[in-house]
């Protein structure tokens, strides 16, 4: 399920799902204080199961950029932005190199001296990856200019609401919500982003189609 995808011809050219699953109009546009940039790589754009588009329709400041490479980090955050107040989302702890029996931070965020940062006061905004790993990878390095920014590890310490090859994946909406909502915004943005995803992209499909690929048998 993970990866299928939907026929280019047949999908909503702004929220990219099927036409009869359209939901143009059904969700609210949400304010946040921080940006939100995603930079989707061009495979995950029609896959069944992608929230990138969802995420973006869901809040009203964000942007979306559908590509491989971006010449600099102005050209997706704007001009009048500056890395030192942006971050990166990444899915993986931050390891120390030592055993400890504190609860790990749901977020730890290391600026580009890799010193750790308490104050997130001072971010503007965030910039998530929308690929599969391999393909977030591929961003990561072909993108060198995302190394000026301030890195925002993800510890979500729960599972993903969709089948992740890694125990620490997240969906692209998962992440944001989860870093939006420790980045201090209001606790409910998070809870309502994962519930739109839920409901419209893995509930919808469910319905009819099981996460393993198998014929679902509700309502049956």
């Amino acid at each position: 399920m993970a990866k299928q995808k939907f026929e280019k011809s047949a999908v909503c050219d702004r929220c990219f799902r099927p036409r009869p699953e359209c939901f143009c109009g059904k969700v609210p546009s949400l304010d946040t204080r921080l940006k939100v940039v995603i930079l989707q790589h061009p495979q995950e754009q029609y896959k069944v199961l992608n929230s990138a588009r969802l995420t973006h329709l869901l809040l009203k400041n964000s942007r979306i950029f559908v590509g491989l490479s971006w010449p600099n980090f102005k050209n997706v955050a704007g001009r009048q932005e500056i890395p030192s107040e942006w971050g990166v989302l990444y899915l993986k702890p931050e390891e120390t190199g030592a055993v400890s029996d504190q609860v790990p931070m749901p977020i730890t965020v290391i600026n580009r001296k890799k010193c750790p940062v308490e104050n997130t006061a001072f971010l503007r905004g965030i910039i998530a990856l929308d690929g599969s790993w391999k393909q977030s990878k591929a961003l990561w390095w072909r993108n060198p200019w995302l190394l000026k920014l301030n890195r925002v590890s993800l510890n979500p310490g729960h599972p993903s609401l969709r089948p992740q090859v890694k125990e620490a994946g997240l969906s692209t909406i998962e992440a944001i919500a989860f870093a939006l909502e420790h980045l201090g915004e209001k606790k409910e943005l998070g809870k309502t982003l994962v519930e739109y995803y839920r409901d419209l992209i893995i509930g919808s499909k469910a319905n009819r189609i099981d996460l393993s690929g198998r014929e679902s048998k509700k309502g049956v």
